[in-house]
């Protein structure tokens, strides 16, 4: 009677889940041969009046690994037993006649029910335990794709291996996180960015640590503009913590080492400069990338300044002229100060330095010197 049950179990199966009909032909051969395990489990069970123990669960374990690599979801691979289970009592069921069949039927059903207690959380804990190995090597062979992106390394054979596509361009972000407060210093940040990284795409790379990180996506299309934004947002919030990032964009796989570079140097001078949570693009800090480069431009507007590193004063007030759009009013309000005052100040700065930054032309330059002079204090 066994091989009938399992047709008959195998017809429900197939009829009541899409999943299975949908499986590839090699992963359908094992089918009558998964039904048929599971039902002679079940007899033995029944003969020895007890659940199954762990160890005959062997056979069973091995088939919801298979499913758990097939990607056949969880609810998927319970409710196969429960609608195996229906099915081989009403095959049983029509076949019992005689009323003394029909009372051994009814005595197994405490046995049915042990049987499904103790066989689908066994076979859902070694599902789960593959999937978390499974998703666990995955994301680090992403991690791995990614540093050897980023130092400009071969990854091709990596990324073959484990299906990831290195065609098109991607969008380069490097993003980097304010150290926690003690009253956020609880909060599983590492937790908070892998599950914000995992939310913006399922194609992106990334490489995380606590302090911040890389995130490759690739596409050029708008939409990951967007997704990106919302990534950082959603860390700062998260996490608690002040969150800064640089952005750039690489046509191909040879741009993002360069790409990785410029972003990682714009997230740093934001960072630095203490803006805001929010992702950063070239256009943003363009003036202070360029005054945080090496060269005789910055180093003369360092000479600008030098006269007034011993007069804080002087430095304050051009900071405070700089800071409210050159109105005078404000300024002098910022200061606590009289606006007769801040006239003196700016007047001294045009004696000291030979550059007065009541002139439009001297007060570009003078708000480029104090750029540089910040970027130098942090270097």
């Amino acid at each position: 009677m066994l091989p009938e049950v399992t047709r008959d179990l195998l017809t429900e199966v197939l009829g009541a889940v899409p999943d299975y009909r949908e499986l590839s032909a090699d992963a359908r051969e094992d089918l009558p041969q998964a039904a048929e395990a599971n039902l002679r489990l079940f007899l033995r069970s029944l003969s020895d009046r007890r659940p199954p123990d762990k160890d005959a669960l062997t056979e069973l374990i091995e088939i919801a690994v298979r499913r758990a690599r097939a990607g056949i979801p969880l609810d998927t691979v319970l409710s196969v037993y429960h609608h195996g289970a229906i099915a081989a009592w009403n095959s049983v069921a029509a076949a019992a006649t005689a009323p003394a069949q029909r009372e051994q039927l009814l005595a197994a059903v405490p046995y049915v029910l042990g049987y499904l207690g103790a066989v689908t959380p066994g076979v859902a804990s070694a599902y789960l335990r593959e999937r978390q190995d499974l998703h666990w090597e995955q994301r680090e062979a992403k991690r791995a794709v990614a540093q050897a992106l980023v130092h400009g390394t071969p990854a091709d054979l990596l990324a073959e291996r484990f299906g990831i596509s290195l065609d098109g361009g991607f969008r380069v972000l490097v993003f980097r996180l304010a150290e926690a407060d003690p009253a956020g210093a609880n909060r599983p940040v590492l937790r908070v960015v892998q599950a914000e990284v995992d939310a913006v795409s399922g194609r992106a790379l990334s490489t995380v640590e606590r302090g911040g990180g890389v995130l490759l996506v690739p596409g050029m299309d708008g939409d990951a503009d967007a997704a990106l934004d919302t990534f950082v947002a959603r860390v700062a919030q998260g996490a608690g913590v002040r969150t800064v990032a640089g952005f750039a964009t690489a046509a191909d796989v040879a741009d993002i080492p360069a790409a990785a570079e410029e972003a990682g140097e714009i997230a740093r001078l934001a960072y630095q400069l203490r803006r805001p949570s929010a992702v950063y693009r070239m256009a943003d800090l363009a003036l202070q990338y360029q005054l945080a480069r090496p060269g005789p431009a910055r180093t003369w507007l360092l000479t600008l300044l030098a006269p007034l590193h011993d007069q804080a004063h002087l430095l304050d007030a051009l900071r405070a002229l700089i800071d409210n759009d050159y109105n005078r009013q404000q300024a002098a309000a910022a200061l606590v100060v009289h606006r007769n005052t801040l006239n003196y100040r700016l007047n001294r700065i045009a004696t000291v330095t030979g550059y007065d930054p009541n002139r439009p032309d001297h007060a570009q330059l003078f708000a480029a010197a104090l750029t540089a002079h910040d970027i130098d204090a942090m270097e």
